[in-house]
């Protein structure tokens, strides 16, 4: 090389070599001094906002820069209102979380005309399965699960708050064990509950997480009598009984009680596609689209480690409690659950469609 040839690649060196000293390194997230916001969907009360709650202050103090956490409750058409807010107003820059719940990813697959989101494009930071109970008024003449054949000749109602949200899981559990059930909707869980121990209601239904503060009084005072769980699946995708109430039938134990055999058919199969969107996916935080890798692995990690301390001797009890004794999927196994859920075939979809009109009169 010349001399000349070797002062001009020595500069260039020293060029780039400044430029790589200049160039900022890529900075870790860290949402110090800053808030969050937490959407939950519905008013106060619900499942859905106590699982906010409860995580909420664990996430604020494994989130970097320990940011604080405030919870927005926009109550509202189902859940649609809040959900369709998220979908307007966060930006992917970690500081907006959805709180999903049964009826935002429900109303989402049957495309209820009010819904403007799109949860198959969200990201799921944690899924979490919600069991649910169904329990009546004790005025009907029930003792326990062993009387559930009673309720058949009896004209039952129950709160709802749409045809096509969470509660289609009941629905359908309850039209596919044959009850006339007269169902009002507009009336959100929070609502529902009071009205059925004021004997508004003579069935109704609640998760997990609700059951054992909202409606074991019940029991215990003699207004309400559990009659079955809808059960969770187990690893080998058999749908046993709901370990939170262990005592309760699970749906397909119920049926077999009133029909004498196993439940079959296109019927079946609607309420286990649903059954895997509203149970197996009941819960879950989500991130908006867009929001960039290292935000979301920020937040992965910290979820990771949020879920070790629940599992501690220390917190296990109270998580068990409020989340439910099931393994909640993280990171990519929450991505999936999330996008399984959503994804029905279209036998399977239309079969609903034609159910819901003839039932509800909804297209």
């Amino acid at each position: 090389m010349t001399c000349a040839g070797f002062a001009r690649a020595s500069a260039a060196l020293v060029a780039l070599t400044a430029i790589a000293i200049s160039a900022p390194a890529s900075a870790e997230v860290n949402f110090a001094g800053k808030r969050i916001e937490l959407v939950v969907p519905y008013g106060n009360g619900g499942g859905t906002g106590v699982t906010a709650r409860f995580l909420a202050p664990l996430l604020e103090k494994k989130l970097p820069g320990h940011p604080t956490i405030i919870i927005k409750n926009i109550d509202g058409a189902g859940a649609i209102a809040g959900s369709n807010y998220f979908q307007e107003h966060a930006k992917p820059n970690g500081l907006t979380v959805m709180a999903l719940a049964a009826s935002v990813t429900a109303n989402y697959v049957f495309r209820d005309s009010r819904v403007k989101y799109k949860v198959d494009e969200w990201i799921p930071i944690i899924t979490i399965p919600a069991g649910t109970i169904i329990y009546a008024n004790s005025k009907l003449g029930l003792k326990g699960p062993a009387d559930i054949a009673k309720l058949r000749d009896q004209e039952l109602s129950m709160g709802a708050g749409t045809p096509t949200g969470g509660e289609m899981r009941t629905l359908l559990a309850l039209d596919l064990l044959g009850f006339k059930v007269k169902s009002v909707f507009g009336v959100g869980r929070a609502d529902a509950r009071p009205a059925f121990e004021r004997g508004e209601f003579n069935i109704n239904f609640d998760s997990n997480q609700a059951y054992p503060v909202n409606v074991v009084p019940l029991i215990e005072s003699g207004v309400a009598v559990p009659l079955f769980s809808l059960g969770i699946t187990n690893n080998k995708g058999v749908i046993e009984r709901d370990p939170v109430v262990p005592d309760l039938p699970s749906l397909p134990e119920a049926y077999k009680t009133l029909t004498g055999k196993d439940p079959d058919g296109d019927a079946y199969k609607a309420w286990l596609a649903v059954f895997n969107l509203n149970v197996m996916a009941s819960k879950a935080l989500a991130l908006p689209a867009g929001t960039p890798d290292d935000i979301v692995e920020t937040y992965n990690k910290a979820m990771e480690e949020v879920v070790a301390e629940l599992r501690k001797p220390e917190m296990k009890a109270q998580a068990d409690e409020v989340l439910g004794p099931y393994p909640p999927a993280l990171g990519k196994d929450a991505v999936r659950v999330l996008r399984s859920a959503v994804a029905f075939d279209d036998s399977t979809l239309n079969w609903l469609k034609a159910w819901l009109k003839k039932s509800y009169g909804v297209e």
